[in-house]
C-alpha cells in the first residue's frame, strides 16, 4: 500500500471512532507524545517508554486528566500504530507497587508535596484513602482519594496500608515518608532530593537511555 493510501485508510479510520469536534484534541496529545520521544530519541514505543511518559506528566496534571490523555493516546497509538495500551499491565504493577508513586500518579503530586506529607494528612476510610495536599504552589490546599478503581489486579490500598503499619512507634517526626531499608521502615524521613530522582530512577530501572532528563 503506498504512503498516500495507507495516509486516507487511517484518516477513514479516524473519522468513524472520533468526532470531528474531538479529533484536532486526540491528534495533539499524540503529538505531544511524538515530540517526547523525538527529544529523547526513543524510536520504538513499548510499555516501559509510556510508563516513564505518563509518570512524568503526573508531575504537572491531577489524576482525572491524566487518565483523559492516557485515553486519548490510547485510541491515538491502536490506530496509527496498532498499538493496545490496555494490555500494558507491567508498567501498571511496577509503579503502582511503590507508595511514593501511588501518591505521585493519584494526586499529581510535586516532589515538595510528597516531602512534605504528614501523617496526619492521610486518613484511611476503610474503602479509600484521602490524602490532604497542603502548601502547594498555588497556595489552596487540596484533596484526593487513592482507591482501586484502575488497579489491573494491584490492591493500592493494602499496599499503602502495608506501608503505614511498618512505622516504628519510636519515630519522632510526622513525615508520612520514612526510608524503607531491608523490608522495614527507619525512623528516618526521605529527603525532598529522593523524591525528585524517582523519575531518573524508574527510567534507569527500565534501561531507559538519558535516564538522568527525568525528574520530579
Amino acid at each position: 500500500m503506498e504512503n498516500f493510501e495507507l495516509e486516507d485508510a487511517v484518516k477513514e479510520v479516524m473519522d468513524g471512532i472520533l468526532p470531528k469536534k474531538s479529533r484536532k484534541i486526540y491528534e495533539a496529545q499524540y503529538d505531544t507524545f511524538v515530540k517526547w520521544c523525538c527529544q529523547r530519541k526513543l524510536e520504538n514505543v513499548n510499555e516501559d517508554v509510556l510508563l516513564v511518559f505518563f509518570a512524568e506528566k503526573s508531575k504537572t496534571l491531577s489524576s482525572s486528566t491524566l487518565w483523559a490523555h492516557y485515553s486519548m493516546l490510547k485510541t491515538m497509538l491502536n490506530v496509527k500504530r496498532n498499538i493496545d495500551v490496555s494490555k500494558f499491565y507491567k508498567l501498571s504493577a511496577f509503579l503502582k507497587g511503590k507508595v511514593a508513586l501511588i501518591f505521585g500518579v493519584a494526586g499529581a503530586c510535586r516532589g515538595k508535596e510528597l516531602h512534605e506529607l504528614t501523617i496526619s494528612d492521610v486518613t484511611d476510610m476503610d474503602h479509600a484513602l484521602l490524602v490532604n495536599v497542603r502548601n502547594t504552589k498555588n497556595n489552596v490546599d487540596r484533596n484526593f482519594i487513592i482507591n482501586n478503581s484502575n488497579k489491573n489486579g494491584i490492591d493500592l490500598i493494602e499496599v499503602c496500608r502495608k506501608y503505614m503499619a511498618l512505622r516504628k512507634p519510636e519515630t519522632t517526626h510526622s513525615r508520612f515518608f520514612v526510608r524503607y531499608e531491608k523490608s522495614q521502615c527507619t525512623v528516618q524521613a526521605i529527603g525532598k532530593n529522593t523524591f525528585g530522582k524517582i523519575p531518573q530512577k524508574v527510567a534507569e530501572y527500565l534501561n531507559l537511555p538519558n535516564s538522568t532528563l527525568y525528574n520530579l
